[in-house]
């Protein structure tokens, strides 16, 4: 059976993590969730203590088979759900089998990738990589690499390291399944049945791609991929109106108006810079012509 944590009192609440990391991504988000609800956070087949499932197997749908294991062990007649990242398609593998075990569900930062992330987990899937590559690939530098660029933005942060030391923790097979094994390669439209769901998408998110124009279910919040570590309070804005009330609450729009002019100011800063770099790039360059000329 998976392994599982048990914290806090109230409705039961399921917390599905995201890929390669262990139920420790909660660690800020919980705190603000235990006064509300009990919650019960796994991990999933192949990460941290959980035991792998069979190869041959599909990885979500035993997902789904696995969880349901752990709520049948608990003796919970129904829970709510909230997945993170690739999470959300264990999720989304779950309510399609067990819809009538659900009463909530809630996909944060959904693993609908960006047209450019999903181009290259095609070339990951076709490419066949070796053992010896994808060793390679998640680890060291490279692995620290992807994790700032996809879940951090670029920016630097405590949390970088942290991600970057438990992914490397896991088996890569996993790890690889858990990436290959996205329904339409990380682009197909989540399918759900009638329960009543919810998505909320980070503005500054490099790996997903919201919808456009955003539909009644769905709440933006500001955040990047790292939104349980980095962005816990608005998550938790989000989520428990929604959870106790069924009601839509989004931090996004408050958040823009509070910072409207500090990015207003930032973005003419960065034309500034980029205007005064485009000028010494000119002047050296046509400094360089008239040196030319003179031999």
């Amino acid at each position: 059976m998976l392994r599982y944590r048990l914290e806090g009192s109230g409705a039961p609440l399921l917390l599905i993590h995201g890929w390669g990391v262990t139920y420790t991504i909660w660690q800020n988000l919980a705190p603000l969730l235990r006064p509300h609800f009990q919650l019960i956070m796994i991990e999933l087949p192949g990460i941290g203590g959980s035991p792998e499932v069979d190869p041959e197997r599909p990885y979500y749908p035993a997902c789904a088979e696995a969880i349901e294991e752990v709520r049948q062990a608990l003796g919970i007649e129904q829970w709510s759900i909230l997945a993170y990242s690739s999470g959300t398609r264990a999720a989304e593998a779950y309510v399609q089998r067990y819809p009538y075990n659900v009463t909530r569900a809630i996909f944060l930062c959904p693993i609908y990738l960006t047209e450019l992330c999903s181009l290259a987990l095609r070339l990951l899937n076709t490419a066949h990589p070796s053992q010896t590559l994808t060793n390679w690939l998640f680890s060291d530098w490279r692995l620290y690499g992807l994790v700032l660029a996809l879940g951090f933005n670029g920016r630097r942060n405590d949390y970088t390291h942290i991600w970057k030391n438990e992914i490397e923790l896991q088996p890569v097979d996993i790890l690889t399944r858990m990436l290959c094994e996205l329904p339409g390669k990380g682009r197909a439209p989540f399918e759900l049945p009638a329960v009543p769901t919810l998505f909320i998408w980070g503005s500054r998110d490099a790996l997903t791609a919201r919808p456009r124009p955003l539909r009644p279910n769905d709440v933006v919040i500001p955040a990047n991929h790292s939104a349980p570590m980095l962005a816990a309070h608005h998550v938790a804005e989000a989520v428990i109106p929604f959870l106790t009330e069924g009601r839509l609450v989004t931090t996004y729009n408050r958040w823009k108006r509070a910072h409207y002019g500090r990015d207003k100011e930032m973005t003419q800063d960065r034309a500034r810079l980029l205007s005064r770099l485009h000028i010494t790039a000119h002047r050296r360059f046509a400094l360089r012509g008239k040196k030319m000329v003179q031999r």
